[in-house]
């Protein structure tokens, strides 16, 4: 009788971990698919800011503002990159820490 108790609980268990860990995943996956799009659009701004860095060359004002925008266009990008590399650690960490639930 008290396994049985048991046994449904671990199940009950396991069902919730799985639920999460698959909605996890798929957040994930969104986000995933969320920053290859910030990431494109990253690389048009670049391509756009060398562009008119060539045309420009003569308006020191505009040279300015160009590399400030471009500095901080670098920045976003490091930033996504960093996030990126934390989500893929974070999601890892989830993953071994279910599997290892299981085997407990």
């Amino acid at each position: 009788m008290l396994a049985s108790a048991v046994i449904k609980v671990i199940k009950v268990a396991i069902g919730h971990l799985n639920s999460t860990i698959s909605g996890e995943i798929k957040l994930h996956r969104n986000m995933r698919n969320d920053l290859e799009n910030m990431k494109m659009t990253l690389e048009s701004v670049d391509g756009l800011l060398r562009d008119a860095e060539r045309e420009s060359i003569k308006h020191n004002s505009m040279l300015l503002w160009l590399k400030q925008l471009k500095d901080a266009a670098n920045d976003i990008s490091h930033m996504l990159e960093d996030f990126e590399d934390e989500t893929d650690l974070n999601l890892a960490c989830k993953i071994l820490i279910w599997s290892l639930s299981i085997l407990i």
